[in-house]
């Protein structure tokens, strides 16, 4: 290019317009704007960082939970909230809660297509675990897995009933020691009035106050609730309105119990050991069961010890116990405890100064981890223990080493398509229970105004509870279970099998005796 050119580029053409010198204001102008978009600048700033310290937590936080909208804010280093399982708790339940979100999404999607209404129901326990949880991990997973089992029949089959409504499952952690139940039951709260509403609250796990605590709210809420293990006595529709259950009551073991003993015939005597932790309801429950169903067989001085005795000495925590037993001479312990103590005593007892005679020990709980370790099964050898429990459901079901209630069969072949062919995978009893108590959720809602085209209100399937009985029946893994107003709310024709631990390999080894059902009125 020339200089000319250049030139040319450059300056002003000689008939354009004058080029004036800048006036003073301008000069004064210009500088005030600088000023402002400084002082802009460093307030954005200063927002900025303030917000980072207010909120910057609680925004990391939630982000490590889900992110924003997810349902689910961290409290006390836990994940807790409501999820449609998109928000997986724990990795060991990936995929589980991926199969729970592939069925949401089905049941969306089909309700749309055939127009009709689509509800949720959500599942209510500890979803996240510590060494001091109130559930283990396995317990946990063995839980999503049932109400899974009973989500699909539900959406696809006309076995838990017609298919007026399709029905969502939602997953609700309440912390593993229940320490936020408050902020999740204000979320389920307000689940009620969504376009696609909250109309039932199912699988409570834990016989505490804080179950209780939630319950009471959520029934002032009008919402209805099918609890999931809890076995407690007093945690039923005559205590709480609105809440039935579908594990045994700890009555209903003490009853087994005893039929188990009038049929041996070979015990006269046993000694009550129990955890004097007041505030356990199952533990202070379990106890006063014993005692007003086993009275005849009770003997001698009750034998307490504090709860979680792993925590405060071990086996030392039962030596004096162990003594005591062996003093006593009688053939047998009822043992009121949680598991992680039952664990610890085994042990004592294994080690036991009066080894020279064989001792049975009985206990109630809904289902246990312990048919899986090995160890148990050492210690009751070592001991000369004979270890018998009442149970919400029996392993034999799924090997077909002992008769199994009529619909079993029916729960099992989609649980082994579904989930898992092992057999032994359902020896902790979780997955039955949590399977009828999100069918028996499930029916409620269906009875509940089927002549209806919009979903019901909580409140219309809460006065359906108690009608779940004669003509509807709920089809369960664990019975053909009923509820009524004269049982509180507890189930009738509940099978209530007691269940040796270990679990014999050889089915001759099983005591050929008939399996207690709940009365149905």
């Amino acid at each position: 290019m020339s200089e000319q050119a250049t030139s040319a580029d450059t300056d002003a053409p000689a008939d354009g317009p004058l080029s004036l010198p800048p006036s003073p204001g301008s000069f004064l102008w210009a500088k005030r704007r600088r000023r402002l978009r400084r002082f802009a600048i460093l307030t954005t700033v200063a927002v900025v960082a303030v917000a980072a310290v207010v909120f910057g937590p609680r925004l990391w936080a939630d982000l490590r939970c889900g992110g924003l909208g997810s349902g689910v804010r961290e409290l006390g280093g836990e994940c807790v909230g409501v999820t449609d399982g998109s928000f997986v708790f724990q990795d060991q339940f990936t995929r589980i809660q991926e199969d729970i979100k592939a069925e949401n999404d089905w049941a969306a999607r089909q309700a749309a297509a055939e127009g009709l209404p689509l509800v949720r129901i959500a599942l209510l326990t500890t979803l996240t675990t510590t060494e001091d949880s109130a559930m283990s991990a396995d317990k946990i997973q063995s839980a999503l897995e049932g109400a899974y089992v009973a989500l699909h029949r539900a959406n696809r089959t006309q076995e838990l009933g017609d298919r007026l409504r399709y029905v969502q499952l939602v997953l609700a952690n309440e912390g593993a020691r229940q320490t936020h139940w408050e902020y999740t039951v204000g979320r389920l709260e307000d689940m009620v009035d969504d376009d696609v509403p909250l109309v039932a609250v199912m699988g409570q796990g834990v016989s505490s106050d804080n179950t209780v605590a939630a319950a009471e709210r959520l029934s002032a809420a009008g919402i209805p609730m099918v609890t999931g293990v809890t076995t407690a006595d007093g945690i039923d529709h005559d205590a709480i309105d609105g809440l039935i259950r579908t594990a045994p009551s700890n009555t209903d073991f003490a009853v087994a119990l005893r039929r188990y003993l009038d049929a041996r015939g070979d015990i006269a005597s046993a000694v009550l050991v129990y955890d004097s932790t007041a505030q356990d309801r199952y533990t202070t429950t379990l106890r006063t069961a014993y005692e007003a169903e086993l009275a005849d067989y009770i003997a001698g001085s009750h034998q307490p010890f504090p709860g979680r005795s792993i925590q405060s000495g071990g086996p030392e925590v039962f030596d004096p116990i162990t003594r005591n037993i062996c003093a006593a001479e009688t053939e047998a312990v009822l043992f009121a405890g949680r598991e992680p103590d039952l664990k610890v005593f085994l042990e004592a007892l294994s080690v036991r100064a009066c080894l020279d005679r064989p001792l049975t020990v009985l206990f109630g709980v809904t289902g246990t981890d312990m048919q899986r370790e090995r160890e148990i099964a050492e210690w009751v050898d070592a001991g000369r223990l004979e270890v018998f429990y009442a149970a919400g459901a029996d392993p034999g079901w799924a090997t077909g080493a002992t008769p199994a209630p009529e619909w079993f069969a029916a729960f099992h072949e989609d649980y082994t398509t579904l989930v898992d062919r092992d057999p032994h995978s359902l020896a902790d009893g979780y997955a039955m229970t949590y399977h009828d108590a999100l069918a028996t959720a499930i029916l409620a809602v269906r009875i509940t105004n089927p002549w209806e085209v919009a979903a019901p209100l909580p409140v219309d399937v809460r006065e359906h509870l108690l009608l779940l009985n004669s003509e509807q029946v709920v089809r369960g893994a664990t019975g053909t279970l009923s509820f009524a107003s004269n049982r509180g709310g507890n189930p009738g024709g509940k099978w209530v099998p007691v269940v040796p631990l270990p679990y014999p390999a050889n089915p001759a080894e099983l005591p050929d005796l008939d399996t207690y059902v709940t009365p149905a009125e």
